[in-house]
């Protein structure tokens, strides 16, 4: 898997954030901001969930895993959205179901293969509720790095 960037500045607590829309607007708009992804992501992102929802009921603090095709990302980045109030998304096994959402990680691949390998990735971090609750509850971005970094990343 080509290399994947990931550091604090990719994690943005999200405030006053009404509809799943706005948080992957502004998520995707700092990826476009900071050149990893191409013009037209957000719109790809938007398109991808509107089809194939990315919620995950994983308990207690569920997450979104949303991601476009790999011909929009110029450089492979992980940005995650936390949410102090949670918005609605639509669950990935079962679309006309609406979940809380508190994490959003947003998943800027080169690669067609590896998102299915960072998929895999995430669920060992969300096995844990421990680890969402500390994302959630984290007052700055360290802990929250270390602890999606420490999933994320391992080779």
């Amino acid at each position: 898997m080509s290399e994947i960037v990931f550091d604090e500045s990719l994690i943005l607590e999200l405030e006053g954030i009404e509809e799943n829309t706005e948080a992957l607007t502004q998520l995707t708009d700092y990826l476009l901001d900071k050149g990893y992804v191409k013009k037209g992501y957000k719109e790809a992102i938007l398109e991808r969930e509107a089809m194939f929802p990315t919620g995950l009921s994983t308990g207690e603090i569920n997450i979104a895993i949303p991601h476009a095709d790999t011909s929009f990302v110029n450089q492979a980045a992980i940005c995650v959205g936390i949410l102090k109030n949670p918005v609605k998304f639509s669950a990935m096994d079962e679309p006309d179901h609406q979940i809380d959402v508190n994490i959003i990680i947003v998943l800027a691949l080169k690669e067609a293969h590896g998102h299915l390998e960072m998929l895999q990735k995430v669920v060992g971090l969300i096995k844990d509720q421990d680890n969402l609750k500390n994302i959630v509850t984290a007052s700055d971005t360290k802990p929250v790095y270390d602890i999606i970094s420490s999933h994320l990343l391992q080779q």
